[in-house]
């Protein structure tokens, strides 16, 4: 699978959470043309903005701003972290939108597997109880 480029990632997931640019921006605080610059390649975002990006979007934060690095990914290596390592095959699921929607998932299945790739990355107890929550909030339709 070819790796995207920040634009069309970006892009892509926003489509995939049936977002605008206009809803994307304020969820960032920049501009909504700033969004189409970004997905057009042609603007380069700071790391303040790959980060809020990355909230707004529940994308992996570290792997958006190597998307928007590419320098900083040939430094360390095509892993990102000095280790070269493929994705796992969960991780692929959750990043290729045509095979979701080949396997028909729901917006509600979407939101929930982008939860559970969050309680993946967890790094305390209360991360994961808060992904947890976030999990029935979905579930109960709130």
């Amino acid at each position: 699978m070819a790796e995207k480029s920040f634009g069309r990632m970006i892009e892509d997931r926003r489509h995939q959470l049936h977002l605008t640019q206009e809803m994307v921006a304020k969820k960032v605080g920049v501009k909504a043309n700033y969004i189409g610059y970004l997905e057009r390649g042609m603007r380069h975002p700071s790391q303040k903005v790959v980060e809020k990006l990355s909230q707004a979007l529940k994308l992996d934060p570290r792997e958006l701003y190597l998307l928007a690095n590419p320098r900083v990914r040939a430094l360390l290596g095509k892993g990102g972290t000095g280790q070269t390592r493929e994705p796992s095959l969960w991780q692929q699921f959750l990043r290729d939108p045509a095979l979701q929607q080949k396997q028909g998932l729901t917006s509600r299945e979407q939101e929930a597997l982008a939860q559970l790739a969050q309680a993946d990355k967890a790094n305390s107890m209360s991360a994961v109880l808060k992904v947890i929550k976030a999990l029935r909030r979905g579930f109960s339709g709130q």
